[in-house]
């Protein structure tokens, strides 16, 4: 038997296909809105899923020095490591990130990503979130 909210769902290449290399890179900021030094983002695909929560995809990059403070989401997410490698802080303890890794974080438990103190070059990442906010989004995290 077919499940009617997946039949009321079409896909839609003009907003279900995006290329993250091409998009505008756009300055991120924490619940006070205040902007992230050396961080900045690319909005990638997101659309709502057929439970009703918005699920997406954003590139990251991150300048020596720079780093996401400790916090928390609304709903989890999955990181995984493009170019170059960071520190991921999950629940009090650093994991180090590197191309190729791909880290899950559960939503309720305080995490953070810094720059290695060594690195000298940008690094990337991909953030995978469910539920997706916008870059830009004041409530996209909050501090702990």
């Amino acid at each position: 038997m077919t499940n009617l909210k997946y039949i009321a769902r079409k896909f839609l290449s003009e907003t279900h296909i995006k290329n993250l290399l091409k998009g505008e890179w756009i300055p991120t900021f924490d619940e006070n809105g205040n902007e992230l030094p050396g961080i900045k983002g690319k909005m990638g695909v997101a659309h709502i899923s057929a439970e009703g929560h918005e699920l997406g995809v954003d590139l990251f990059e991150m300048q020596p020095g720079s780093a996401f403070p400790l916090h928390t989401h609304d709903g989890d997410h999955i990181l995984y490591g493009i170019k170059g490698k960071v520190f991921v802080s999950v629940d009090g303890k650093d994991h180090v990130m590197e191309e190729g890794d791909s880290i899950f974080i559960p939503a309720e438990y305080p995490h953070g990503v810094k720059t290695i103190p060594d690195n000298n070059q940008p690094t990337q990442f991909l953030a995978f979130g469910y539920p997706h906010k916008h870059l830009s989004a004041k409530d996209r995290m909050k501090l702990v």
